[in-house]
């Protein structure tokens, strides 16, 4: 199928060659070197959108402006709607604040700065006023904006708030009206597609056009025009995603073929459309949006046909069953690999919610455009739009309350996805070859007449379609346990970074898993975004056991949210809460007990002389004791010794000279591989004397990049580096990573891994 392509196995061969390199050497620094932001900012309004609260402007760069290259935009926000138009050339007026993407500090962190270069976006700013310098107006640009701005209005009167907000997702590409619970249901459930502008959009906005001015007698040059001249306008007013690109082109790509009289090709007008995003952004390779969504096309274009040769179905529904089973195998890799989780009904759910999206494309476009003419006669296809979402929300409802609704998979390796590639490559050229070998044997039997021909079907159709079938299935069914497996040997532990707090997850050798603390003071939501990601990334679906060593936020934070989030589909279970005497009773940790309570987590008093252990990896607690109150939080941290083998950590939580002079007192072995360093390097913790008796080879210090309290101390590390303790902190690493055998041990920040 694809030797009759050139250009689809070049541009597969290109892809898979970037895939291999490293992202870093296509991106751009954001401030050239020896200009300072301070100079002023001076740019062009290229695109604006508007958001929940304010309004986001998109600034090339002009030669007053001294920090923006041509091709290099800045995404600036201000509290407030701006007086701009597309074209305008304004000034950044003083104060304002101006940033890059952030990169990914753990694993499973969403990476900002790889998503906003993919569009051309190298900083990030906020600002309060700009003035304008010129006021030239891009009138192309200005027009469809202000249509948008106008159709988003009319979108969440006609529809209400929260059906609006849908709709305009899918018709407009704005979700900046689409609630969290409503987005969450469509992500989980696996209908998210559906909010994105995609190739059934394009196909009704265009070919339907084309075909209507066809009907009507317009020449084939008239339609196509016109055709790709409202798609072009459509595809540039929603903001020209990736998706939406890859459609664009392919539709302009089929009407030109009709144009010119020759022969559409799906399979090398998606590879012309890759190949196009690809020149004019290498990093596009490396977005989920880009991968899945020539993925799913590849699935329909090169899969579907080698699964319908050999599964016939006997009418349409079985027919969409079979293209939806080729997409979902097509992509599940990339799923897994970029979500760490799929939905397991979603081939099913999609085979009711696709056949009515047309109907409900028709009819959301068919209300905005009558509503020009009257609200009343609008209210018709609106109320059929609001009833086939609350259809779609009520399935989505319904399959996210069934077992095992969302898996969560952790991320497969880069043999494992290879092997499973490899595997449907083989498939898809066997049936291939099979379907080259079946016209040979139907010329033969031709030629030997009907009643030779009808005897050598009858023992084809029992014989080997049975077994062809049978080896289809197995070949599957080994590719998607192949896909599945985790290896995790020996221990791994890691110190997450999220800012100012402390987050570990340690996993042993027999597979328990854990996490101790998990908070932060100045990441917003450092649950949903740091650690939850990173846990699904792992493949971890249930945490054994969480340890809080005390209940200060900075420690608690991204728990209480795991907590909070148990019960919903791919939440993260907790087996058993663990936490001091002290801290049980405390305020938040009342509520934090409630919390796990509800979730049907199991709530454990921990306490000094305690020991955790399975078949590899033993945790001591060594601090607090029983009954000891502490007026100060820190002073009543839990300290763990952990040991596997050979190999020790000691983890001190937020414990100061106080708890450690305590410790030493009690004749406590303290002798560790790793210490993690109390109260995150701060003066008043890691003394000399509790240096001296931990010897530690390695210290680890969990910290906020230029945090406010100046965190770790300079005498900290001075101590340190009079003891010969190397130390790794997560301002400078992110996240730092152990292994070890038992006996040695190797450690990595994220960082530095992916420099």
């Amino acid at each position: 199928m694809l030797r009759k392509r050139p250009l689809c196995v070049a541009v597969l061969a290109a892809t898979a060659l970037l895939l291999l390199l490293p992202s870093g050497i296509w991106m751009k620094a954001s401030i050239p070197e020896g200009v300072s932001p301070a100079e002023g900012l001076t740019g062009k309004v290229c695109r604006m959108e508007s958001r929940n609260e304010g309004q986001a402007v998109y600034l090339k760069g002009t030669p007053e402006g001294c920090c923006l290259s041509d091709d290099e935009i800045l995404l600036i926000y201000f509290d407030a709607e701006q007086p701009f138009s597309i074209g305008n050339t304004i000034r950044i007026e003083p104060p304002y604040r101006i940033w890059e993407p952030e990169a990914p500090a753990n694993p499973g962190q969403f990476d900002a700065r790889l998503y906003y270069q993919t569009q051309h976006i190298t900083r990030l700013g906020s600002a309060k006023n700009a003035s304008i310098i010129e006021g030239n107006v891009f009138w192309p640009g200005e027009l469809l904006r202000r249509l948008r701005e106008n159709l988003s209005i009319r979108c969440m009167r006609l529809f209400g708030e929260t059906n609006g907000g849908v709709i305009r997702a899918m018709l407009l590409g704005d979700k900046a009206e689409l609630g969290d619970e409503t987005k969450n249901i469509y992500q989980k459930s696996g209908m998210s597609h559906l909010l994105a502008i995609s190739g059934l959009h394009i196909s009704i906005v265009g070919m339907s056009l084309y075909r209507f001015l066809r009907k009507k007698g317009c020449s084939y040059g008239i339609s196509g025009s016109i055709g790709m001249i409202v798609v072009l306008l459509y595809g540039t007013m929603t903001g020209m995603s990736t998706s939406t690109a890859r459609a664009v082109t392919m539709f302009v790509l089929a009407v030109l073929a009709d144009l010119l009289g020759c022969s559409y090709d799906m399979l090398t007008a998606l590879a012309a459309a890759a190949l196009l995003l690809l020149i004019e952004q290498p990093l596009h390779v490396y977005s989920a949006s880009f991968l899945l969504s020539f993925g799913a096309v590849m699935g329909v274009g090169i899969l579907y046909p080698a699964v319908r040769s050999l599964f016939t179905a006997p009418h349409k529904l079985g027919d969409a069953f079979l293209v939806s089973l080729s997409i979902q195998i097509a992509t599940l890799p990339l799923i897994q690999w970029f979500y760490w989780e799929f939905p397991l009904y979603s081939v099913f759910l999609n085979l009711l919610v696709i056949p009515l999206m047309g109907v409900l494309m028709f009819c959301g476009m068919g209300a905005l455009g009558i509503s020009f003419l009257s609200w009343q006669a609008a209210g018709v296809p609106a109320f059929l739009c609001r009833m086939i979402l609350s259809f779609y929300e009520s399935l989505g409802e319904g399959t996210l309350r069934l077992p095992w609704s969302v898996i969560v998979c952790g991320r497969p390796k880069y043999w494992q996805m290879f092997l499973y590639y490899g595997g449907i490559l083989g498939f898809v050229l066997w049936r291939s070859r099979v379907k080259e070998r079946e016209k040979w044997r139907l010329c033969m039997r031709t030629a030997k007449g009907e009643e030779a021909e009808q005897e050598e079907e009858q023992h084809y159709q029992k014989g080997r379609r049975r077994w062809e079938k049978k080896i289809s299935l197995a070949l599957a069914l080994l590719l998607c346990c192949c896909l599945q497996l985790r290896f995790y040997g020996g221990f791994s532990f890691t110190m997450l970074d999220v800012g100012q707090g402390d987050g570990l997850f340690l996993r042993t050798e027999a597979g328990t898993t854990c996490l101790i603390d998990g908070g932060s003071s100045d990441v917003k939501q450092v649950g949903r975004y740091r650690i939850l990601p990173f846990l699904k990334e792992q493949g971890v679906g249930t945490l054994d056991y969480v340890f809080i060593t005390h209940t200060d936020k900075d420690h608690i934070s991204g728990v209480e949210e795991l907590l909070e989030q148990a019960g919903e589909p791919g939440g993260m279970r907790v087996g058993a809460l663990l936490l001091s005497e002290q801290s049980a009773w405390e305020e938040t940790g009342i509520r934090l007990r409630e919390l796990a309570e509800a979730a049907g987590t199991d709530v454990k008093i921990i306490k000094a002389g305690m020991i955790l252990t399975d078949k590899s990896t033993k945790l001591y607690c060594m601090h607090p004791k029983e009954g000891a109150r502490y007026t100060d939080k820190n002073a009543g941290s839990l300290v763990l010794r952990l040991s596997y083998g050979e190999f020790s950590m000691l983890l001190t939580g937020d414990l100061e000279e106080t708890g450690e002079r305590e410790i030493l007192e009690w004749g406590e072995n303290i002798s560790c591989d790793i210490l993690k360093a109390g109260h995150h390097g701060s003066r008043f913790s890691t003394t000399g004397e509790w240096i001296e008796k931990a010897q530690p080879k390695l210290t680890l210090i969990s910290c906020g990049q230029d945090n406010s309290y100046g965190h770790p101390h300079e005498e900290t590390l001075e101590r340190l580096e009079n003891a010969e303790s190397q130390w790794l902190l997560t301002a400078e690493q992110g996240a730092v990573t152990i292994r070890s055998d038992g006996k040695s041990f190797w450690a990595q920040g994220y960082k530095s891994k992916n420099d």
